[in-house]
């Protein structure tokens, strides 16, 4: 049977991942087979499998030709389908004729799945009450809206003077673990779409009336805030823009992080030939290549055995010896998750003759 979500096997929106929360986006990127630029001010844009969208989705499209129809930053306005939706444009394109390519692009650094912690998480059934941190320059720019953003947007902000020694959320996240982050925007919107769709509110749903975001488009010289409390009153069919963008800059909002998770299984640097003489010994590495510690055992039946490293030195080898007669030896190797690698549990079979 294939491991499930949780146990590293591959993950749909909605399953529980590892640790317990929630898979709220799968991050790939999704071809473009047609764009009709007829209709005024809109573009109807055909994806060539389901594009799992809806309306107020923040996305961009490049790689189309001709270039006009490329969109830097733009909202769906409607998704007909599961494979055809709609963005207004600010010019008519009705001029511009799809020629070839065109993808919505996967959000950069390789990963696959964004998760949300889980209710409870920071050991309440309530999410706790974060204070804004404050930037006072925001002509960088280095703060950014789009899905697997908020981790940059975390450290970023961290790193600010202003900053140093505030208790919240930062404190309430290294506690967590260093792999969660406050979510951008549109993950929290991503979070948002997942736990409120099947409810009549996000209240219902376990969520609070506001969230901490580590990005926003406002501004004010006066209070210096750069992240919006972002408003989850509201049910999903709301577009992000009023949902997320009701409240600037105040204390108090609601947090509850996210984290990225890589489809990678940990690395091994097991370099066991396919053939072992009767009696021969060979070492194995005890940890991967990210340095997690390995668990080595041989099958039932199997003609060799394993030694285990010294466990006053993990940073050792297991030896395999070869039996005494000629057959068959299948090792199990396995790993732990870690927040970028999924378990390791894999098996080798080698010929001892």
């Amino acid at each position: 049977m294939a491991p499930t979500c949780a146990e590293g096997g591959r993950c749909i929106v909605g399953d529980v991942g590892p640790g317990g929360g929630k898979i709220i986006y799968v991050n790939r990127e999704i071809r473009i087979s047609n764009i009709d630029s007829s209709l005024e001010n809109y573009l109807t844009i055909t994806t060539s499998a389901a594009h799992n969208l809806v309306t107020g989705d923040r996305i961009s499209i490049s790689g189309v030709v001709p270039a006009q129809l490329n969109i830097v930053s733009g909202n769906v306005t409607e998704a007909t389908s599961e494979t055809v939706f709609r963005v207004q444009t600010q010019l008519d394109r009705r001029g511009d004729t799809y020629l070839s390519g065109g993808v919505i692009p996967a959000a950069p650094g390789g990963w696959n799945y964004l998760q949300a912690a889980p209710r409870g998480w920071s050991g309440s059934d309530t999410d706790p009450i974060g204070t804004t941190p404050i930037l006072a320059d925001m002509s960088s720019n280095l703060l950014d809206w789009r899905v697997g953003s908020g981790d940059a947007n975390t450290r970023f902000l961290r790193r600010q003077v202003q900053n140093i020694g505030q208790p919240d959320p930062f404190q309430v996240l290294t506690g967590f673990g260093a792999a969660w982050y406050v979510p951008s925007q549109m993950e929290i919107w991503a979070m948002f779409k997942e736990f409120a769709k099947d409810a009549p509110s996000a209240a219902t749903a376990g969520f609070s009336s506001d969230y901490l975001s580590s990005s926003a488009g406002y501004y004010t010289v006066d209070y210096g805030h750069l992240w919006i409390t972002a408003n989850f009153s509201l049910n999903r069919t709301d577009n992000p823009n009023a949902s997320l963008g009701g409240v600037f800059g105040l204390d108090g909002g609601h947090l509850r992080p996210v984290r990225k998770l890589w489809l990678h299984t940990a690395q091994t640097n097991v370099a066991v030939a396919k053939t072992l003489g009767i009696g021969e010994k060979v070492q194995i590495p005890s940890v991967t290549d990210e340095g997690t510690p390995v668990s080595i055992r041989v099958l039932k039946g199997s003609v060799c055995t394993v030694a285990a490293p010294a466990k006053k030195n993990r940073k050792t080898f297991f030896t395999l010896t070869g039996g005494k007669k000629a057959g068959t030896c299948t090792l199990r190797i396995t790993a732990p998750e870690t927040y970028q690698y999924w378990a390791l549990d894999q098996s080798k079979t080698i010929t001892v003759r």
